[in-house]
């Protein structure tokens, strides 16, 4: 025994006298195994200890937020594990990452039928194993074909059957090898089997590339659980949607994107909190009859008159009015005026706009986005802290808003005059009361008030502003007569940020008193310059 256990000791260090070598080494490796065995199988207890401790329903609900692919992954670390993941409450089937990276042509034919019969399979186990339990979510998504209709029919009948709560449908039609589009470049959409329509289990629905023409207007509608519908590039009639509007006495959110087929909709519902309606054609009016909505947003096409009325709506949180070719100074005014709750605004290509008028008391967030004909704005809004303008340049007669407002400004190309001087000294002066400015302009001479000019003008004594961004995408010629013409415009900065080629160039000012606030002088107390090329 003891001189085992002097070998087994000495096992770790090499033999000196050189006997008993090899024996030595072999102890010491039958140690370090075993050791090592020991551990995995402690490591092996703990986590399957960990694993059988919790129960079926967390394990499906955890199985629940992985792709169907990976899902079935999972079959494979236990025994008891084999079936979870056709037991979770969620089925999402996504093709696209079922092949996972783009595969050549040839296989894609078969890699197609693959995942079919990898849907077909996960709806067979769950049959023959769980046939008694609910699905939650139904979702699949995959490249439609014609001879894909039995298939999707089935597989929705399925989720029907089993009180599905979300289903989502994506039927793709277009392609992700352009050269399989040469071969069949016309394809009709899926359509809908009518069951879909009659589903009292469904509280969100989501279509893309469906087609509802086949749909009679006399079909009966009923979704009396429905709370969100959303539609993106389906084809359908404005008798449908109002079909599918008035037989959903819950919907909450409505969201239609792309979607052809309509011309003059009328959106009505007391539940309705938002409604989403981008770029439908050849739509030309929208009417929303909506007393308890929050959240809209409208976009109209390029070049065409989209007209949108929402004179009926009182609890407007949210508006964004893209191409809105109906909304002139009157009828913006009214939209605030009824709606006292605004807090966010959002104008973009409004060609009716000429003076606008915001008197808003809960606005906190305003933007103005290229409304060509805009001359004069007003903002009488003391909660705002965030504004942006983007366009030609234009007269602010007043901007009444919160001392901790940041705003932006994108200046577009300027005829350096003294007219646009005028105009920049002006504009500039009813944003030096705000927290923090951000301009954005063409040319470094676009800020910078010629000499003689400055002799005409009236210095602006603004000594608000403490912090100013600007951003110069054409580059600066001379940095240091851009910095003085920002600082004769701007005195009053503590920090000045120049934005160009890359590199940012940031000088800071400090503050020295000699006398009463009036006559208080400035020294550049530093300079730092940062590239970042």
């Amino acid at each position: 025994m003891e001189n085992q256990s002097h070998f087994v000791v000495n096992a770790y260090s090499p033999d000196r006298s050189g006997r008993s070598m090899t024996y030595n080494r072999n102890l010491g490796r039958n140690y370090e195994e075993e050791k090592r065995e020991n551990a995995d199988k402690v490591d092996a207890a703990a986590g399957e200890d960990r694993l059988s401790a919790l129960p079926d329903t967390l394990c499906q609900h955890i199985v629940s937020f992985l792709p169907a692919t990976d899902a079935r992954r999972t079959a494979f670390l236990s025994r008891r594990w084999r079936f979870i993941w056709c037991a979770c409450p969620s089925f999402n089937f996504d093709e696209r990452e079922f092949h996972g990276r783009p595969l050549p042509l040839l296989q894609r034919y078969r890699s197609r039928l693959n995942f079919i019969r990898f849907v077909e399979e996960a709806m067979e186990f769950r049959r023959s194993f769980f046939d008694d339990l609910t699905v939650d979510k139904f979702k699949i998504s995959m490249r439609f074909f014609e001879e894909l209709v039995p298939h999707l029919d089935e597989w929705i009948a399925f989720a029907l059957e089993r009180n599905v709560k979300e289903l989502s449908i994506i039927a793709e039609m277009k392609d992700l090898i352009a050269i399989a589009e040469f071969f069949q470049p016309y394809r009709v959409p899926y359509q809908l089997p009518k069951s879909v329509f009659t589903a009292k289990s469904i509280h969100t629905l989501e279509l893309v590339f469906c087609d509802f023409t086949q749909v009679s207007s006399l079909t009966s509608i009923d979704l009396p659980s429905l709370k969100n519908l959303e539609m993106i590039n389906c084809h359908l009639s404005d008798s449908i949607l109002e079909a599918l509007i008035s037989g959903s006495p819950l919907l909450d959110k409505l969201s239609l994107s792309l979607v052809c087929g309509l011309e003059k909709i009328q959106i009505s519902g007391d539940n309705l909190k938002m409604v989403v309606v981008l770029k439908c054609s050849p739509l030309r009016e929208v009417v929303v009859s909506a007393p308890n909505l929050e959240s809209l947003l409208f976009r109209g096409k390029r070049h065409s008159f989209d007209n949108i009325d929402i004179g009926s709506c009182r609890k407007l949180k949210f508006l964004w009015l893209q191409r809105a070719s109906n909304l002139t100074d009157h009828v913006l005014d009214r939209v605030i005026r009824q709606n006292p709750n605004l807090e966010v605004m959002i104008l973009s290509h409004c060609s009716a706009l000429t003076n606008a008028v915001i008197n808003s008391p809960k606005l906190w967030m305003f933007v103005l986005f290229k409304c060509k004909h805009l001359a004069c704005v007003k903002i009488d809004a003391p909660s705002l802290t965030a504004f942006e303008y983007s366009g030609h340049m234009i007269t602010f007669e007043s901007v009444a808003a919160s001392r901790r407002m940041d705003a932006v400004i994108h200046m577009d190309g300027p005829d350096q005059s003294g007219r646009w001087y005028a105009k920049l000294k002006d504009m500039c002066s009813k944003f030096d009361g705000c927290r923090k400015l951000w301009i954005r302009c063409e040319h470094d001479i676009d800020l910078i008030v010629p000499p003689d000019m400055r002799r005409r003008l009236v210095q602006p004594h603004l000594h608000g502003l403490k912090e100013l961004k600007v951003n110069v995408r054409n580059g600066i010629l001379n940095l240091a007569v851009f910095e003085d013409g920002i600082r004769w415009i701007f005195p009053g900065l503590n920090n000045l940020y120049i934005e160009s080629d890359g590199s940012t160039h940031h000088f800071h000012y400090a503050d020295v008193d000699v006398g009463p606030p009036p006559s208080r002088r400035r020294k550049c107390g530093g300079f730092i310059k940062q590239n970042s090329g």
